[in-house]
């Protein structure tokens, strides 16, 4: 299945469903599930120390790291500008969700659904771009 590594704080707050957007300086063709890995990179630590961060995320240190740690659905990437032109995405977005993302003109956003946080992570050295998870599923997805 396919899946992206992600940051922690943001690994989490994207399966805990507080990040619904994933802004990457790069497109996928890639839509339906996409689990969500953990990297092992701590270079997230200094911001979850602030809000709002802080309101989702009470210690950093407890997250699991180099993990995959739930899934998503990746229904849509659409260029950060066309984003901010429809009122309704601009409605849904927090100022919360702002503060996850970088919306920078030239960068994309890939527009999550369907959170699910595993109960159990599963441990895995994880990779850039978008790569191939071939083993097992948690329960929790029901396939």
């Amino acid at each position: 299945m396919k899946t992206l590594s992600l940051l922690q704080p943001w690994a989490s707050l994207t399966v805990m469903g507080y990040k619904t957007i994933e802004t990457r300086s790069w497109s996928t063709t890639h839509r339906g599930p996409l689990l969500i890995h953990a990297s092992k990179g701590r270079k997230g630590a200094v911001l979850s120390t602030e809000a709002p961060f802080t309101k989702y995320i009470s210690a950093f240190n407890s997250l699991p790291f180099g993990a995959i740690i739930g899934q998503v659905w990746l229904e849509d990437v659409v260029p950060v500008e066309q984003l901010f032109l429809s009122d309704s995405r601009l409605a849904k977005l927090t100022l919360e969700e702002k503060a996850f993302g970088d919306y920078t003109k030239g960068r994309w956003a890939w527009l999550l659904a369907e959170p699910i946080q595993f109960t159990h992570p599963i441990p895995i050295g994880g990779s850039l771009s978008l790569w191939e998870y071939r083993g097992d599923l948690p329960e929790e997805l029901n396939y």
